[in-house]
């Protein structure tokens, strides 16, 4: 009875059992925030040991800054490092190593970089025109990072080693959150949307899912292209959870695009009866997981004229297009055009919205001509990969960087295509692709083979030794295996 009575009055099976339970539970509490701090830590001491790298390499401090840009490591560890300004302290330290880098600092031959260089300067003579430049002011500082990563890739990553690593850094970015989203969706049967890292660019799931479906195709060549061969099975299965992830994402724009790129990748391929069984088993088994809220979803494209979400975009593509025309040349800033004053100004019955189009967004944020200079940018860069593939067609020394061009063109038409119903137009993966595919074709160029032939001909064949010479009577016999002369 006076057990019955304890557990009446606990709630939990008796005092014993209930401080037993409230131990457990304050000591969970406790190994998290150890667990926290030591991430914190180990964060922490791992950035301070690449600061005085990024000062003397800056390629490598903006691989760095790529990482801390796309992945947001400092929002996994949740702790001290949460909220701290990491990527601005790396970008900085990148800045300085480039400022003192005796390297030529020269852009390649391309109106891709100038392109993006007046869009920066048009965004920055347009903010204080804003309709809220105070507001736009703090959008300008954060966005404009972005772009001037962008702009310093044109500079530093100028080798084949160079631009594989940045590939690599936005395939391990965004592949740990495809994989992770991937294999969260199978575990929930789909019944939970995928999410980014809070307070990032990609915190949405319709922008992670974008992001996603452009990285792929990159790590399709990695996979192709590896020497490691151990490398490629992990690849093909990461490949498949991430097109998992991308449902489990519930993004209509994020299906779309993985849709048209999947189909292009698989049109390009010289596989194709391989590649579309491999694909029909891929997609039918993630839809199976999907439980009918998921088709529901995407049913709601056939009825866009009912669909409220639909209506709204079309209802902020017009608060765009009004502005940009009463406002000629100048937009509203930097998310200008989704702040209630602008929006109600022209739909006071309407609740105010995000563009969710990167044409749009443009158009409203910074006028006809930020639109102008911006398609063109992207047009351009459309044509850099077939340069490329066009003078590296007939070199099979050049077949990765033809087969990388026809990849990175892949995933800015998906981007391009999935763009259009997202508001994405100041994130950064597309950027960096563009920016390797210009540093690509100025890589591949007949004079640049040329130049890079006559120098391994005049290459000496081994390092000259300083040691003196001990006469061949002295000199001690090689190790087999080891050639002489190289260190």
């Amino acid at each position: 009875m006076r057990r019955i009575a304890d557990m009446a009055d606990t709630g939990c099976g008796g005092r014993r059992r209930c401080a037993i339970v409230r131990y457990a539970g304050i000591n969970r509490r406790a190994v998290a925030r150890v667990k926290a701090r030591v991430r914190d830590i180990a964060l922490t001491l791992g950035l301070l040991f690449y600061l005085p790298m990024a000062l003397r390499m800056p390629a490598a401090g903006a691989l760095c800054w790529a990482w801390f840009s796309i992945m947001n490591p400092h929002r996994q560890v949740y702790g001290f490092t949460y909220d701290q300004p990491l990527n601005a302290i790396v970008a900085v330290a990148t800045l300085i190593g480039f400022a003192f880098d005796r390297d030529r600092k020269r852009l390649p031959l391309s109106p891709v970089p100038w392109l993006l260089l007046a869009l920066m300067a048009w965004m920055t003579l347009d903010t204080p025109l804003a309709a809220e430049p105070a507001y736009s002011w703090v959008l300008w500082n954060r966005d404009i990072k972005v772009f001037a990563l962008s702009l310093l890739m044109f500079f530093l990553f100028t080798t084949k080693a160079r631009i594989h690593a940045m590939i690599w850094v936005v395939v391990i970015s965004l592949g740990y959150y495809g994989v992770k989203g991937g294999v969260f969706t199978v575990l929930s049967g789909g019944n939970y949307i995928v999410y980014g890292p809070d307070a990032s660019v990609y915190s949405d799931n319709n922008q992670l899912a974008l992001a996603v479906v452009t990285e792929l195709p990159l790590l399709y060549y990695l996979a192709r292209h590896t020497r490691a061969a151990w490398l490629r099975l992990p690849a093909l299965l990461a490949m498949m959870l991430q097109v998992v992830m991308v449902f489990g994402s519930y993004s209509r724009g994020g299906v779309l695009a993985l849709g048209v790129m999947l189909s292009i990748l698989w049109l390009r391929s010289d596989r194709k009866i391989l590649y579309a069984l491999l694909a029909l088993a891929v997609l039918g088994g993630g839809l199976s997981l999907m439980p009918e809220s998921f088709f529901a979803r995407l049913g709601s494209i056939n009825n866009l004229q009912t669909d409220d979400s639909f209506q709204g975009r079309v209802t902020a593509w017009q608060v765009a297009l009004l502005y940009a025309t009463d406002h000629f040349p100048f937009g509203a800033g930097f998310n200008g055009a989704e702040t209630p004053a602008v929006f109600h100004h022209y739909f006071p019955e309407e609740l105010n919205r995000a563009a969710h189009s990167i044409y749009f967004q443009i158009l409203g944020d910074h006028g006809f001509i930020g639109l102008a200079i911006y398609l063109a940018m992207l047009l351009l860069a459309l044509r850099e990969a077939s340069l490329i593939r066009r003078q590296t067609r007939d070199n099979p020394d050049l077949l990765w960087a033809s087969d990388l061009a026809d990849v990175m063109r892949i995933s800015l038409i998906a981007f391009y295509v999935g763009g259009a119903a997202l508001s994405m137009a100041y994130s950064d993966v597309y950027l960096i692709v563009i920016a390797l595919l210009v540093n690509l074709r100025a890589l591949t160029t007949p004079a640049t083979i040329a130049a890079q032939n006559r120098l391994a001909r005049h290459r000496p064949s081994h390092r000259p030794s300083h040691r003196p010479s001990r006469g061949p009577e002295s000199a001690a016999p090689a190790r087999p295996g080891v050639r002489q002369g190289v260190p």
